[in-house]
Formats: C-alpha cells, structure tokens, sequence
C-alpha cells in the first residue's frame, strides 16, 4: 500500500511538471487560412488571407489588402504593399533611390505620432531586409504594426501591417507568413544572395 501510495505521488510530480511545462511554452501561432495571390500584371505573388480583398493606387505602386467587412477606420487590419521600380543597377544609387522612393509613402501612411518600438533585421524574397514595429497610444488602447522595407535588384520594396494591439497581435504570425512566402517576378533572377 506504502508503494503504491509513492508510485501516485511520483505520478502525480510528474503530471505536475509536464503541466508547467507546457503553460511555460510558448503558444502555438495560428495563422489565417491563406491562397495564393498573383497580381494581374505578374509583379509579385505571395499568400493572402482567404477572402481578402486587393486594390491598388492610381499610380499602380501601393497595394492595399483589407479583410472583405473592411470601412477604413485607423483601427482596423490591413497590410500596404509598396512596389516602385528603381532607374539604376549600381548598389549605393539604387538604395539611394529607394530611400527617396519610400519617404512619400511613410509619410502618407505613418504619422509623427508613431514611435519605433522595436527595429530589426529579416529577409524578403532572400534580401536582407529592415523591419519596425511602431505604435501610438489610441483610447484606451494601442495602434500597433510592422514596417518592413527592403531594395531588391530593381525595386523599392515595403510592407506596412496595422491594426489595434489586440488585432494586430493575432495577426502577426499570419504577416511573417505572408513576407516569407512573398515573390517577385520581375527582379533580376541573376543575382543571389546568401
């Protein structure tokens, strides 16, 4: 009886730290069901959430992709896609051009309220690329998203994802997923990168 009563007690330790375990993992990301997405003029292609909708700017560089009940409000999701060509093959005059590319779209689209909270590195379509998340206090809560803007051979290229903290959260993963799927066409396939 003396043994069994230990053999529960080691059972019932055991069960115990495999629960801490598992609450101290990390959870797991859910990401919004995806299809696959060609643009029209077979620029790029990437994965987008099922049901979502795509238009473009009038100059044909911004892309904007909102869920389909999307009404415009700053508080809800929605990813950018800026795409500009770029007139030059040497390296220091394209990220040059690039960067005067980006600035009428930041400022279009990031006000001065924002703060960079956090700044990094990623890859897009293998080229390194810089990544922010940004944030500005909104109510009572907070409007949170990523920016992520990289020179691939030819292209000015960035990705803008905001929405509310809560929102935007959940949707993270489903953004990282989207970059790393995402494809472009027309860059010079000639180069590679590491």
């Amino acid at each position: 009886m003396a043994r069994s009563l230990r053999l529960f007690q080691l059972l019932a330790a055991f069960l115990l730290i495999l629960a801490l375990c598992a609450a101290c993992a990390p959870a797991s990301e859910e990401l919004f069901p995806l299809e696959s997405y060609q643009q029209p003029d077979g620029l790029f292609e990437l994965s987008i959430p099922k049901g979502w909708l795509i238009e473009s700017s009038a100059d044909g560089t911004v892309f904007i992709l909102t869920p389909p009940n999307y009404s415009g409000s700053e508080t809800e999701l929605r990813v950018l896609i800026f795409l500009s060509s770029t007139n030059t093959i040497d390296t220091g005059e394209h990220v040059q051009e690039a960067n005067q590319l980006f600035q009428p779209f930041l400022e279009k689209y990031l006000d001065d309220s924002y703060e960079v909270i956090n700044q990094g590195e990623t890859k897009v379509a293998k080229v390194p690329a810089l990544l922010m998340d940004f944030a500005k206090p909104y109510e009572n809560t907070f409007l949170t998203g990523r920016l992520v803007m990289v020179a691939v051979p030819g292209y000015a290229l960035a990705f803008l994802g905001s929405a509310e903290r809560g929102t935007w959260d959940a949707f993270l993963p489903t953004f990282r997923a989207m970059l790393a799927d995402f494809h472009l066409m027309n860059a010079a396939e000639s180069q590679s990168y590491p």
